[in-house]
């Protein structure tokens, strides 16, 4: 069940409410209890076999669990394992199922196109969520083998993993984070209704009218390049552009539902979202761009390896690796691998440079707006030539259209003397797009209208809590009729493009 599709908006939630409204009323009834039934049927619409094997590990990982915390003496059994040995061993099988369902077919694919294996395999079915969910069960392991928390019963870890809110696609959350949250677990108040719906309705805007409308425009030119087919500079640049400007409405919308959606019922969901595209460099892009993520990779991945306790030259080796790894998790294949080393190699660079600058002139020079803008502006090259390879289907196709892109850039003076010799929207067209990739002016709209929304509006976080210079009070949200008026008409409109039924990018990773 999509958060985007009639089934959840018109049946699914509005009874989760009536629930929990009616838990206000009548004493006796549990709100915890309803919100993990309702996550339960959430869930397992997934599929049956998929809510089975959600259901087997979080039930081994209670165990787990409860073996390790108890005292260090009490913790040996028939394996004569330690604390250590016993989370070894816990990890390793929660990552087992995830490396079966998501990384077998292409192992086996690798092995084959290098003639050390030749077996007929087909890929099994992605469990829906298990990038995020296992994520989530080996910090709860980690936290209680350093014993900052115990378990609390059965009950509250399957309601703390299979929370519907995040159980998805995320935020990637700790218990340390929720499980209070739980303890107080009530129908929330009209504040927190309002504030959770209209951000709820402002991520379901980002989604449908933006991200899907831009999709089928970053389609047309992806599909093209991996086919082989001639493509112009023009069109390369667009296209990459659509595709991040869709990945960047697609997941802030699925992080503003998301978090929406917890504060209806009166739980804090972690930020996870905070204008990334506003970055002056890839090391706070990282900080802005799936923060939940990146919390994890520095806490479970980067830490653990060294950081940056065995010199720079071992730090940017290990965020290399990070990184690598974080290219890994987002998917299977050789795209995914290339995506994680630029990254990793672009994040030691920039750690690199603010080293060298830090405590000089240097540094203070850059920090003022006009140098800021341009670090902005490189910051965010740099990201939409990643986004290509990340988006293409094999790494022949990223190369075709970097391959456009870079042939464009010696071009655009010639480019952009045709375009000013052009006249009527069919000449445009035929100089930005002459292979009709792109038809009409809906692309560059959409692309305008994205642009004024990420670098000229706060974000949505700033918009619900204030801005901390308390600058453009305009733009906070209130309980007002225009801010209900405004939220209305963009409910509406959302809801008359839902039937596109298009899944939110982040469910295939």
């Amino acid at each position: 069940m999509l958060f985007n599709s009639y089934s959840f908006l018109l049946a699914f939630l509005p009874l989760l409410l009536l629930a929990f409204w009616l838990t206000s009323v009548w004493r006796a009834a549990r709100p915890a209890l309803v919100l993990l039934l309702f996550s339960t049927v959430f869930y397992a619409l997934s599929g049956a076999g998929f809510f089975v094997l959600l259901l087997a590990l979080l039930g081994m990982n209670y165990v787990f669990g409860l073996l390790l915390a108890r005292p260090d003496a009490e913790v040996y059994g028939p394996l004569g394992l330690g604390r250590k040995g016993l989370l070894a061993l816990a990890l390793f099988l929660n990552l087992l199922p995830l490396a079966w369902f998501k990384y077998s077919a292409f192992l086996v694919e690798s092995l084959s196109s290098l003639g050390w294996l030749h077996l007929s395999f087909e890929a099994p079915g992605l469990p829906l969520g298990i990038s995020f969910y296992t994520f989530i069960q080996i910090a709860w392991l980690v936290s209680i083998y350093r014993r900052s928390i115990v378990p609390e019963g059965l009950g509250r870890h399957l309601l703390f993993s299979s929370c519907f809110c995040y159980v998805i696609s995320g935020p990637i959350v700790r218990y340390e984070q929720m499980g209070r949250q739980f303890d107080r677990l009530q129908a929330p108040d009209a504040d927190l209704l309002a504030r959770g719906f209209s951000l709820f309705c402002m991520g379901l805007g980002k989604k449908v009218l933006l991200a899907d409308s831009l999709a089928s425009h970053a389609n047309a030119v992806f599909n093209a390049a991996e086919r082989g087919f001639p493509l112009g500079g023009a069109e390369a640049w667009l296209g990459s552009l659509c595709y991040s400007f869709q990945l960047y409405f697609d997941f802030s919308g699925y992080t503003d539902m998301a978090l929406g959606l917890g504060l209806m019922l009166g739980l804090r969901l972690p930020e996870n979202f905070n204008s990334p595209y506003k970055a002056t460099g890839i090391v706070d892009f990282w900080r802005r761009w799936h923060i939940t993520l990146s919390a994890w990779l520095r806490d479970f991945l980067y830490i653990p390896l060294g950081g940056n306790r065995a010199g720079r030259i071992r730090q940017y080796i290990n965020l290399f690796l990070t990184m690598l790894l974080g290219g890994l998790w987002h998917g299977a294949g050789l795209t995914f691998i290339i995506w994680g080393a630029l990254h990793g190699a672009m994040l030691s660079v920039n750690h690199f440079f603010r080293s060298c600058l830090k405590g000089t002139r240097l540094e203070a020079l850059l920090a003022r707006w006009p140098f800021r803008l341009c670090s902005i502006a490189l910051t965010f090259c740099c990201i939409n030539a990643c986004w290509v390879v990340f988006r293409a289907a094999t790494p022949e196709g990223a190369l075709r259209i970097w391959q456009a892109m870079l042939t464009s850039l010696g071009k655009l003076p010639n480019t952009l003397a045709g375009l000013a010799s052009q006249s009527g929207p069919g000449g445009w067209q035929e100089a930005l797009s002459p292979h009709h990739y792109l038809q009409g002016w809906q692309p560059l709209a959409l692309l305008a209208v994205s642009a004024v929304i990420v670098w000229g509006f706060p974000s949505s976080h700033e918009i619900f809590q204030g801005r901390r210079d308390g600058s453009r009070p305009w733009l906070h949200w209130q309980p007002t009729v225009r801010w209900a008026t405004g939220l209305a008409v963009l409910a509406f409109a959302s809801l008359l493009l839902v039937s596109r039924q298009s899944s939110f990018l982040y469910f295939q990773f």
